[in-house]
Formats: structure tokens, C-alpha cells, sequence
């Protein structure tokens, strides 16, 4: 195979471990580097409907106390992540592999391939949800994305491989 670099990405799914584990073999056997990622949905973006709908006038929301709720919640996000993002890095330290962690705000897909493409992964290793037809086509799906327009390999573990 001879994958020198391997960005796993991590969230916060029963099928982290496993995922987190196969990256970690595969470093092992490959003697590569890795990079944990994990990806914040920026809040401003996921209430955005919200607030479009109380300025419908179900709700008014102040905008300056809106933002700071905002804020705060994502900077408390970003303190919860660094925090597990460091505890899998030692993980992987302790195992001697070459290890670095990120975090970035905003859409998964399209930040696990910049990263990927920045670092010069020539490896991503990321989780699938099966999910219905119906629900992958409102939401799509952050693996089948990555698949599409990686610039390098990718390694998909199912949660059907959860045993």
C-alpha cells in the first residue's frame, strides 16, 4: 500500500473508535504519519433557519444576544473538542506514531478534503452511517462526498462492521 500520511476524521459516533483503530493499524504496519481531524458545524449556520423563522414573527431574536449565544457555544465547542482531539493524539503517540490533531468550523465533507489536500494526505480513513435512501438524500452523506472529490485514497469503515 505505502500510505506515508493518513487523515483519520473523528466525531463524536459510536463508530469513532473503530475508525480511530483502523487508522492506527494502519500507521503502525504503514510506519506513517497521522492527523486526527475532527469538524464543527458552525452554530450561525445550523440555527440559521431558526432565525429566519422568528423573524417570521414566531419568535423575535434579538441579533446581538443571538451571536453571542453563538460565540460562546462554539468556543465552548472548540474547548471540548481540543481537549478529546488531544486525548486520541496521545493515544497514537504512545503507540509511536507520528501524530498531529485539528479541528476546523464548517461543512465535514468539504473540510476533510481541503485538509486532506493541504497536509498532502495520500490517505483519509472516515466512518459510514448506513443511513435509509431517504435520509442520505436530505442530508447526503459525508462519505460518499469524500469519495468523490478526495484528492487521495479513501478507506471507509461501515458501522455494519460494528460487532
Amino acid at each position: 500500500m505505502n500510505f506515508k500520511r493518513i487523515l483519520v476524521t473523528i466525531n463524536h459516533s459510536l463508530l469513532t473508535a473503530t475508525v480511530f483503530e483502523r487508522a492506527l493499524d494502519l500507521a503502525q504496519k504503514e510506519q506513517a504519519n497521522l492527523m486526527i481531524l475532527h469538524c464543527l458545524v458552525d452554530p450561525a449556520e445550523s440555527i440559521l433557519p431558526l432565525e429566519q423563522g422568528a423573524t417570521a414573527g414566531i419568535y423575535p431574536i434579538d441579533a446581538g444576544f443571538s451571536q453571542w449565544v453563538f460565540n460562546e457555544t462554539l468556543q465552548s465547542e472548540i474547548q471540548q473538542s481540543t481537549t478529546w482531539l488531544q486525548e486520541y493524539c496521545q493515544k497514537a503517540t504512545n503507540l509511536k506514531i507520528p501524530t498531529g490533531y485539528q479541528y476546523q468550523i464548517g461543512n465535514p465533507e468539504v473540510m476533510i478534503c481541503a485538509v486532506a489536500q493541504q497536509w498532502k494526505a495520500d490517505l483519509i480513513v472516515l466512518g459510514r452511517h448506513d443511513q435509509s435512501a431517504i435520509a442520505e438524500f436530505f442530508t447526503g452523506s459525508v462519505s460518499n462526498y469524500v469519495i468523490h472529490h478526495a484528492s487521495c485514497s479513501v478507506l471507509v469503515v461501515k458501522d455494519s462492521e460494528l460487532s
